[in-house]
């Protein structure tokens, strides 16, 4: 990559990074981010894209919005708590540093990489009985502002694991939308936002008349969770079935 840009271009392409490591997804948000003109962005998110260091996936109740990830998360951690923070290291407490530091880890590195082995595991290892049928994508899913302001909340209107089966039509039948929170345990309010999230998704013309709510979770569920699963109104997904079931 280094043969291919001059010093300032690799100056961008490290910004570019650092505003993907800070949540920017889309080429607009991360042009916003290094107030560059939207038509300056696209040639360094192609290169970093052609050289394994981002990669890109349709949205999957909007696919002509293209979000942008950091494909490893070693290098999320590097751009997001680590480079911004080098001179507290060296003037603060390692400790403090730290502590100060954990919830952008959680949110920009641990949270994303947890929901993108969610999403592997869907299209790798569950077993098509899960959903109702094959998998054939699975990807983050977010609505557009008009559905969006008609939640409470802004995360009502997204799903960090939306599932789609195969069809020959442009969208495939929506199996699955489910949340992901790799250090929470899961209750019956995510459940609850997961159905307000198929009424949004009702509104706009989607059939969401089989999908199916799931919740995964690297820290566990409750027991009233675990008893709406046991009458069939929510998947749950634990780590034992992420490494070692369907």
């Amino acid at each position: 990559m280094q043969e291919e840009t001059d010093h300032w271009d690799r100056a961008l392409c490290h910004s570019a990074l650092a505003a993907s490591a800070s949540g920017c997804s889309t080429q607009g948000e991360i042009a916003e981010c290094l107030g560059a003109p939207l038509t300056e962005t696209p040639p360094c998110l192609a290169l970093l894209q052609a050289n394994g260091l981002l990669y890109s996936e349709p949205d999957a109740f909007r696919p002509n919005l293209v979000r942008l990830r950091i494909a490893e998360p070693l290098r999320a951690f590097e751009h997001a708590a680590v480079w911004p923070h080098c001179p507290a290291l060296a003037q603060q407490d390692a400790v403090a540093v730290r502590r100060h530091v954990r919830p952008v880890f959680d949110s920009a590195v641990t949270g994303p990489h947890f929901a993108q082995i969610c999403r592997d595991w869907v299209m790798d290892f569950a077993n098509p009985t899960v959903f109702g049928a094959h998998p054939a994508t699975a990807a983050h899913g977010s609505l557009p502002g008009p559905a969006r302001r008609a939640g409470p909340e802004a995360g009502d209107a997204a799903a960090e694991v939306v599932v789609r089966g195969r069809a020959d039509a442009r969208y495939g039948p929506l199996l699955s939308v489910g949340t992901a929170r790799w250090d929470e345990v899961m209750d019956l309010h995510h459940l609850e936002r997961l159905r307000h999230l198929l009424i949004l998704l009702a509104a706009c013309g989607e059939d969401v008349i089989h999908t199916r709510p799931a919740c995964y979770s690297g820290v566990g569920f409750t027991p009233a969770l675990r008893a709406a699963e046991a009458d069939g109104h929510v998947v749950l997904v634990g780590l034992d079935r992420l490494y070692r079931g369907q």
